[in-house]
């Protein structure tokens, strides 16, 4: 067995120093030295009465901002669901425009050769309304299919193409009564009374689709001015909602809790004391325990993470022994009376309530074991050019054979690996 041993100082293995960072009245005390409480246990309170009105305050803001973007999303609902409405007021506004209002001035008006049933003097007017008659008829008829398709369930964004769509669909017909409308001023063959008659028809079919673009539009900037009012009371909300948790973060900031499970040690609290920021007012070490020791350079070789020992404390003797593990070795040196030491830490296997924080400790570091392995004691082996050698009686005599050496034991013992076998007669 190769051992090491060494002093120590018995240590919690977690220890903390509380105190609050604005000064401020402690109101309330939940714990005193000796108690032992559990992480996130509350220990001190300071007054937060002023906070606490404060989040009341930014509570309820942040409530009514809710409701009004609750409202407004109601509102932005209903602009969409509204949209369906006005295109098929402004489809039959449209198809109104042509098929009636037009109407009555076309021969074969549903056919692919829609002709205007007036002479004109006007050649590309009247090519104008004849082509644009058939366009309006085709531009009819995918208008009613697309609204076909939109229904309560549609999307928003599908709902918002259709709106622009329409418009597309309304521009071809306006332009379709915009070019009737030059060829009625250059029409021939036509009483006063039924070109007046066709003027108005137009007239009012024109005042219709620019009713119905206009409704359109307004509802397009209705819809993008209450999205940008949407954002607006979103970012708002957020604004609102940081400055509640920034209240939260302060009235927590007056409370002290234990981050760690342990018992306290120190508490200078009093209730009605103003506490100064950043003065230590509870301290709580942990009730697991552990061993710091300094080990010289000489003897750290071969200690290693996992390496069990045998501890004793002062306090209660040599005969009550604790069992320990190595959980830790500094690897940076701390020179300690002009030597260069390592900083082990061993953890208890076990708790123990005997374990007292700031005891001194007596470690056994078990660095390495064998059994059934030839020994001899240290003291019978020389050294010679960096060989080892001992002395085997033999014949009456003796000589000198050189050996491996291995382990050397804290018992004076030394392993043998090779130059001797068992019944050898070693001397000095």
């Amino acid at each position: 067995l190769q051992e090491v041993s060494v002093t120590g100082r018995v240590n919690p293995t977690r220890s903390v120093n509380l105190a609050f960072e604005k000064s401020g009245r402690i109101v309330f005390i939940f714990a005193k030295v000796g108690n032992f409480v559990y992480a996130g246990d509350v220990l001190v309170r300071q007054d937060s009465s002023e906070l606490s009105a404060q989040m009341t305050k930014a509570q309820a803001d942040l409530a009514t901002k809710k409701a009004d973007l609750d409202k407004s999303r109601i509102v932005l609902a209903n602009y969409y669901s509204g949209i369906i409405n006005i295109l098929n007021d402004a489809y039959i506004k449209a198809d109104d425009a042509v098929r009636k209002q037009a109407g009555s001035m076309f021969t074969d008006a549903e056919s692919d050769t829609p002709r205007l049933n007036f002479s004109n003097t006007n050649s590309q007017a009247v090519t104008d309304s004849q082509n644009g008659r058939l366009a309006s008829r085709a531009e009819l008829n995918a208008w009613r299919r697309e609204l076909g398709e939109l229904n309560a369930a549609s999307s928003d964004d599908d709902l918002l193409k259709s709106l622009v769509k329409s418009k597309m669909h309304l521009s071809i017909v306006s332009g379709f009564l915009a070019s009737v409308a030059d060829a009625l001023e250059k029409a021939t063959g036509l009483t006063q009374s039924t070109l007046d008659s066709y003027k108005a028809g137009i007239t009012t079919g024109r005042t219709n689709i620019n009713t119905a673009l206009t409704n359109i539009t307004d509802q397009n900037q209705s819809i993008n001015s209450q999205k940008a009012t949407v954002v607006s009371e979103e970012a708002a909300i957020k604004s609102y909602e940081a400055s509640v948790r920034n209240i939260e973060a302060q009235i927590a900031k007056m409370i002290l809790q234990s981050p760690i499970a342990g018992v306290v040690t120190k508490q200078d609290a009093k209730i009605g004391e103003i506490a100064a920021a950043n003065t230590i007012l509870i301290s709580i070490i942990s009730t697991q325990y552990e061993i710091e020791a300094n080990i010289p350079e000489v003897d750290i070789a071969g200690v290693k993470i996992g390496n069990m020992a045998n501890v004793t404390l002062d306090a209660y003797g040599s005969d009550v022994i604790f069992s320990a593990k190595v959980s830790m070795i500094d690897p940076a040196e701390k020179i300690i009376e002009g030597v260069a030491t390592y900083k082990t830490t061993l953890q208890f296997a076990e708790k123990d309530d005997r374990i007292k924080s700031g005891m001194t400790a007596n470690v056994d570091i078990f660095k390495s074991e064998k059994s059934d392995v030839l020994i001899i004691p240290q003291r019978l082996i020389s050294s010679r050019n960096g060989e080892k050698f001992v002395k085997v009686v033999e014949n009456g005599g003796t000589k000198e054979v050189k050996i491996i050496m291995g382990l050397r034991g804290s018992d004076g013992n030394a392993e043998i690996i090779d130059g001797l076998k068992e019944g050898d007669h070693v001397s000095y």
